[in-house]
């Protein structure tokens, strides 16, 4: 029998806990074990979680370190307890944990993740357009940095085989979503999604905000740069130095017919742009090196 981990973070989740408690025993199975991650809850959340009568471990942090670590955490807690497959949901009883299986069902010789597909199933209330703008961009970011075919990017409900878990990095502290993606689709992993449902949010307020489209940019940023830095270093310094190139040349043709007295106009532009550029492919090929040194050892 293949055991499953279920982690399930929760970060003031009190009002959602007790319906939340009654779903988790309708799906109780013998294979299913959950892990709850008390994220620095400061209302009621950790001491409702420590009455549950289920086959469960609560992992506690002390204080709130983000989604991307309390995921962590409960990966680290699923190698740990020897699971086969890994199932993440939400405790703010938006995702149908009746579809667990939904997701389970895909993991085969030729998939190792799922994600869960909101738009293409049942969204059961109408998304701010915003959110569902930032959704659309954010997932066809992704899809042109991983390949993958991607149509909902950050369901929050997926469920991924342990190799996979076992090589993830997650190296922010926010968004997790698009950074599992990055880091399998690097690693060579295959990818497969599937509609689900996803209910209004009852109780409790959303951690998303106007800020958070910035704070993903720049982590999927952060984190394609960290594990691919040559690629992405490489092409920032590449097109500094070109720009210093273009910049110094079309300068030199003006002073060649008598447009301009100073053979460069913008000598320290040109310079500091070169320079900079020179650096930045620098700055790549180290980060290249340290990660190969890191995965040799």
């Amino acid at each position: 029998m293949k055991k499953v981990a279920i982690i399930i973070p929760v970060y003031n989740e009190a009002d959602n806990i007790p319906q939340l408690i009654d779903n988790l025993k309708n799906i109780e199975r013998e294979e299913f074990y959950f892990i709850f991650i008390n994220d620095g809850s400061q209302d009621n959340s950790l001491n409702l979680l420590q009455k549950i009568n289920l086959k469960s471990e609560i992992v506690i942090h002390k204080k709130n370190l983000g989604l991307a670590n309390a995921v962590k955490s409960g990966l680290r807690k699923a190698i740990e307890i020897g699971a086969d497959y890994v199932v993440k949901v939400d405790a703010d009883l938006q995702h149908d944990l009746n579809e667990i299986d939904s997701l389970l069902i895909e993991l085969n010789e030729d998939i190792d993740f799922v994600y869960g597909d909101r738009f293409n199933g049942n969204l059961n209330y109408k998304m701010e357009l915003i959110r569902k703008f930032g959704n659309k961009f954010f997932s066809y970011l992704t899809k042109k940095l991983t390949g993958y075919k991607i149509t909902d990017s950050q369901p929050g409900f997926i469920a991924m085989k342990i190799e996979l878990a076992r090589k993830l990095k997650l190296l922010g502290n926010y968004n997790y979503t698009q950074q599992v993606l990055i880091e399998a689709s690097l690693m060579g992993f295959r990818f497969k999604q599937v509609p689900i449902t996803f209910n209004k949010r009852i109780h409790g307020k959303s951690f998303v905000s106007l800020k958070y489209p910035f704070k993903v940019f720049w982590q999927i940023f952060i984190i394609y740069s960290s594990l691919k830095p040559l690629s992405t270093f490489g092409k920032i310094g590449s097109l500094l130095i070109i720009s210093s190139i273009i910049i110094s040349s079309f300068q030199i043709y003006q002073y060649s017919i008598g447009l301009s007295e100073k053979l460069i106009q913008n000598d320290d532009l040109v310079s500091l742009l070169f320079l900079f550029g020179i650096q930045t492919v620098f700055v790549g090929i180290i980060g290249n090196l340290v990660n190969n040194y890191s995965d040799k050892g």
